[in-house]
């Protein structure tokens, strides 16, 4: 049949039909990443808004530090500012003495950046942990769009932070248990931006990129390469924040395991883990006793070997590769431990024995995972239906995990139970949403749901209701996210208002390296916070000054309104800084032991003036009443 001119034209522009078959699918797949981006942009601008928003009031910048827990983020943040003056070296932070032995590397990180580059350390500390945070939040759109194949997957990457606890006690956000034990949801223990949320989010990143790759699947090379990559970056962690890495380490470590247990069949091993896991109850608390709760930490691991030799043997490389990765990355923070842990160090000691009443009782726990255990008992379900490996691993491994960390003073270790419990909900939360999106399409679909397969039906049914109920009890615990988004507006501390900026006047006088004193009203890790100076002030929990005995007896003076020239000699204390509207008055109490340096108003009356005293530590040791 002969061509008209048009038809012919038309024919050799668009050349063969594979060729344009091929135009077809890469236009389509380009579109397809485009929607893609825009559903990753939106879910960062929704965590933006929900997390942000609040604290967006006029006079808001991001030298403003948020002061929910305001003391230990103090602690940490005197770490950055340390750094940002090129005091790198592990010491105890406000004194910039003794040995810190707390996981310090990702402050450290910090206070380098705002050293070479002179921005702020609150600054660097804001835009830094709001851009991890920025990443996971793309990171599980992306992911969840890759394993469900649907584009709009993107625009649910930010669900996670809106999820609570069910926290309906005195109309509050969380749950309060005895003594300072509490639960709540992912939003409020990423919100302080310390490495504890850093450690969380590259962990909630590695690990929904990694499910990406399995349900793709991906190449071996690939899986080779991306399972080192989360190895180190897990590993990574042990330098970070012990508790995020714990978080991170058990649900790697046990999520590997039951998978490969899951993909070899070998369902009897599941038994020898449970049994492995009740030993561990009965026989940890014994070891812990004789060798110390943190070394029993291992312990809580030994259930997850069966899977783990099953998962080195099957796989080879693609096993050993993210396991070693993951123990040299491991190694400085861990190896230190062991070494100060073994020498008999007086703080860690300290650290093991200081956490009681901090346990998660049965009730509380379970019910509070409530939104979170309902998903994933959902997907399990629909793991052993349609004998998807994945979703039968995830799930197991993801409850196991968190119950050992939940309970581990059951077990022997009784490390702050119940902040292991917060970490293990929002790690949870943070790698469930592309697997739940996955199953709940497997089932609910168009294209299932007009399917006149009849053995379907019944199960688009049970998952029907399960994605009901998962919504209506996800959606309620939001209510503690509005909570907490009322409770925290506002609630930040400038480190610029006119005081200050006096605070940094006047220790700029100072002339030598002996400790600050800092009255009541200016108070001691403010001052570190606001100028840098070596203040005599510390965090117990966190490291001891190398005169530890000599600054406590300081402290019990100064309660008593009493300051000592031998006990400040001792300390290495030789500055004051007084806050003249203060009325504790030390100025005039100990006005014959002090030496006025400097001083600098911030308000128009007399007294709206910080001043800088030298204390003469030869003088009298009587104070004026």
């Amino acid at each position: 049949m002969d061509l008209t001119e048009a038809e012919f034209t038309g024919r050799c522009e668009a050349g063969p039909p594979e060729a344009s078959a091929r135009r077809s699918n890469f236009w389509s797949r380009r579109w397809r990443h485009l929607l893609i981006g825009v559903g990753a942009i939106f879910s960062m601008a929704t965590y933006l808004w929900t997390q942000l928003s609040m604290l967006t009031y006029p006079g808001w910048h991001w030298a403003s530090f948020r002061i929910f827990g305001s003391g230990d983020q103090l602690s940490y943040f005197s770490e950055v500012v340390n750094g940002s003056k090129g005091n790198l070296s592990a010491v105890e932070p406000y004194t910039e003495t003794g040995v810190n032995s707390d996981p310090h590397v990702y402050y450290q990180f910090l206070g380098a950046i705002s050293y070479v580059t002179h921005v702020t350390p609150a600054d660097v500390w804001n835009i830094v942990s709001v851009s991890i945070q920025v990443l996971l939040v793309a990171c599980i759109g992306v992911a969840a769009a890759l394993v469900t194949r649907r584009w709009w997957a993107a625009f649910f990457g930010a669900i996670p932070f809106l999820i609570g606890t069910l926290s309906f006690t005195n109309l509050s956000w969380y749950t309060l248990m005895q003594s300072h034990a509490v639960l709540w949801g992912a939003f409020a223990v990423m919100f302080p931006l310390n490495s504890e949320s850093a450690s969380l989010a590259i962990a909630g990143s590695l690990f929904v990129l990694l499910f990406a790759a399995i349900r793709r699947p991906a190449s071996p090379r690939v899986l080779v390469a991306l399972g080192t990559l989360v190895g180190a970056g897990v590993g990574m962690l042990a330098n970070f924040h012990t508790y995020g890495f714990l978080t991170a380490l058990f649900f790697g470590v046990y999520g590997l395991s039951f998978y490969a247990t899951v993909i070899s069949r070998r369902w009897w091993l599941f038994g020898v883990s449970l049994l492995l896991i009740v030993v561990l109850f009965q026989v940890g608390p014994s070891v812990a006793s004789a060798e110390g709760r943190l070394t029993a930490m291992v312990l809580g691991l030994v259930p997850a070997l069966p899977g783990i030799v099953v998962a080195i043997g099957r796989w080879r490389l693609r096993a050993a590769a993210p396991l070693v990765a993951m123990a040299l990355t491991a190694s400085p923070q861990v190896v230190e431990t062991w070494i100060q842990l073994r020498d008999g160090d007086q703080f860690l000691k300290y650290r093991e024995s200081s956490s009681i009443y901090l346990g998660v009782t049965w009730k509380d726990g379970l019910f509070c995972a409530l939104p979170l255990l309902i998903p994933l008992l959902a997907i399990l379900v629909a793991g052993i239906h349609r004998r998807q490996s994945l979703w039968i691993a995830y799930p197991i491994g993801a409850i196991t995990a968190w119950l050992l960390l939940a309970k581990n003073d059951v077990w022997g270790t009784n490390q702050e139970p119940y902040r292991l419990w917060i970490d293990g909900f929002a790690l949870t939360a943070f790698t469930i949403v592309p697997i739940a999106l996955d199953v709940a399409l497997a089932y609910l679909s168009v294209r299932v749901l007009r399917s006149p397969d009849r053995p379907t039906r019944p199960w688009i049914a049970v998952f029907g209701g399960l994605a009901v109920i998962t919504l209506c009890v996800g959606g309620i615990s939001s209510i503690d996210w509005f909570r907490f988004y009322k409770s925290q507006e506002d609630q930040t501390l400038s480190l610029y208002t006119p005081t200050d900026n006096a605070m940094r006047a006047v220790t700029a006088k100072i002339t030598d390296h002996r400790l600050v004193l800092a009255d009541p009203c200016v108070i001691g890790w403010t001052l570190k916070a606001v100028t840098g100076v070596r203040v005599e002030t510390f965090s117990p929990g966190l490291a001891w000054p190398s005169r530890l005995p000599q600054i406590t007896a300081v402290n019990t003076a100064l309660v008593q309104n009493q300051m000592h020239p031998a006990q400040l000699r001792a300390a290495n204390v030789g500055w004051l800084v007084t806050d003249g509207s203060c009325t504790a008055n030390w100025a005039k109490r100990f006005a014959p032991m002090l030496r006025l340096k400097a001083r600098s108003s911030y308000g128009p009356s007399s007294s709206d003036a910080i001043s800088l005293w030298q204390i003469k530590t030869g003088a009298s040791t009587q104070s004026k009443a």
